[in-house]
């Protein structure tokens, strides 16, 4: 039997007094009317205790217009900032949130009327969960033209421990367009890494960085598969390539740096993740004598391991501060 493989069974959505205040964060940049699906979809929720807060790193206006739609809606709160970087935002985002309970999608999703309250379902259940991540399916496109970044899982999973660890596609447990932390942990792991993440010098990986740092920490993962996020994301052929080559680079960089700090039970996975992505694509090409098209894939990747090694010998940040200097 494995003990890991532990569904949240099927449940009513609890009492409103029984619901635990709950955050979710938007975190969006130049994304203009496009945003005003994801926030009509959130505020839709059935969950009762909620508070939405969109942090901005536009240097446009026609985003903040969107937002102010929803003025009217006290549950909402709009913060501008001149910032640039996923994971500076969402650390900005944590810094504003009052509840510990809090969920993250992305400005191009939609979410289902129930996705708050089976999100925090897993943290009523196991009151030591760190991270939950759900679904993300791929929006309406025309997949002869590109394609959606989704991440579906076969299955609920708890993962408990490193040697637990059960990705979906190769790479991740979950992405970041369908994630929720603890604002506790996010603060006692420290935060999410700037490095990482679109904007960062990583370009990637941020959610995954996250995960690990969490996992490491002591601090459980819950995958969901009974609930996701529609994702309208479309990335051509072309860009795909682009993304999966940031994707190495930012894998590479999140292992090393953990790697190289003493965590070699990470090596398990590293290796997983090398042979899923890397030698598996290889041999299926030579097999049916075609040029592999993944040897792009092995520089960004030793170059992100390397890279991410050197992370380990900087001094760490102070998580607390880090958090309290981000009120603006």
């Amino acid at each position: 039997m494995d003990r890991q493989i532990i569904p949240v069974p099927d449940h009513a959505e609890p009492a409103a007094s029984d619901q635990p205040l709950v955050m979710v964060l938007i975190c969006t940049r130049n994304r203009g009317a496009a945003i005003r699906a994801t926030i009509r979809s959130v505020l839709a929720n059935t969950y009762v205790h909620f508070n939405v807060l969109i942090i901005d790193q536009s240097n446009e206006l026609s985003t903040a217009s969107t937002v102010a739609e929803f003025c009217s809606d006290s549950r909402l709160r709009y913060i501008h900032t001149a910032t640039q970087g996923l994971s500076t935002a969402r650390n900005i985002g944590l810094a504003f949130c009052h509840s510990d309970l809090v969920l993250m999608t992305d400005d191009d999703c939609e979410v289902p009327p129930n996705w708050i309250a089976e999100m925090v379902a897993p943290f009523l259940r196991y009151p030591h969960l760190g991270v939950t991540f759900c679904d993300v399916i791929a929006g309406p496109h025309d997949p002869h033209t590109g394609y959606v970044p989704i991440c579906i899982s076969p299955q609920a999973r708890l993962i408990e421990d490193v040697t637990d660890w059960h990705t979906c596609d190769g790479v991740n447990v979950g992405i970041g367009a369908g994630l929720a932390i603890r604002r506790s942990v996010a603060e006692a792991i420290g935060g999410f890494d700037v490095r990482f993440g679109p904007g960062g010098h990583f370009r990637n990986g941020d959610d995954l960085d996250v995960t690990l740092r969490a996992l490491i920490a002591g601090y459980p993962i819950y995958r969901l598969n009974h609930v996701g996020v529609i994702h309208h994301g479309f990335r051509t052929f072309a860009e795909n390539r682009i993304l999966m080559r940031n994707s190495m680079f930012s894998v590479g960089a999140a292992y090393g740096r953990l790697i190289c700090s003493g965590h070699w039970r990470l090596l398990r996975p590293y290796m997983a993740m090398l042979i899923a992505m890397i030698l598996i694509p290889i041999i299926e090409s030579l097999r049916h004598r075609r040029l592999p098209p993944v040897l792009g894939r092995i520089i960004w990747l030793i170059r992100g391991t390397i890279e991410g090694g050197l992370l380990a010998f900087q001094f760490p940040s102070h998580t607390r501060r880090s958090f309290e200097s981000l009120r603006l």
